[in-house]
């Protein structure tokens, strides 16, 4: 797997710091710290991006909607249930 440092990217994709920036807020670019101070990119995703296909990381492309859903409800099962029983508690404390 190949990487990209900062400087790379934003001349491959001919954008400014600021726009690398707000790629990786808003999800569309993943970054990788290596040595704890220096970024590093993915170079199949950067590629991805700029020829506007949607980059799926290889250890997603074989997983079950089962083993999706498990993961989903490893990490939000306390909000789903916590939301339920808000709204159970709602619903009787307005019944009466």
């Amino acid at each position: 797997m190949a990487f990209l440092t900062e400087e790379e990217v934003q001349h491959y994709l001919g954008k400014t710091p600021a726009d690398i920036q707000k790629l990786m807020k808003r999800g569309k670019l993943t970054a990788f710290r290596v040595g704890g101070s220096y970024i590093r990119f993915k170079k199949e995703e950067v590629v991805a991006l700029k020829s506007g296909k949607k980059f799926i990381a290889p250890e997603e492309l074989g997983r079950s909607q089962l083993e999706r859903f498990r993961d989903f409800w490893k990490f939000y099962s306390f909000y789903v249930i916590t939301s339920v029983c808000l709204l159970v508690f709602i619903i009787l404390f307005f019944q009466l």
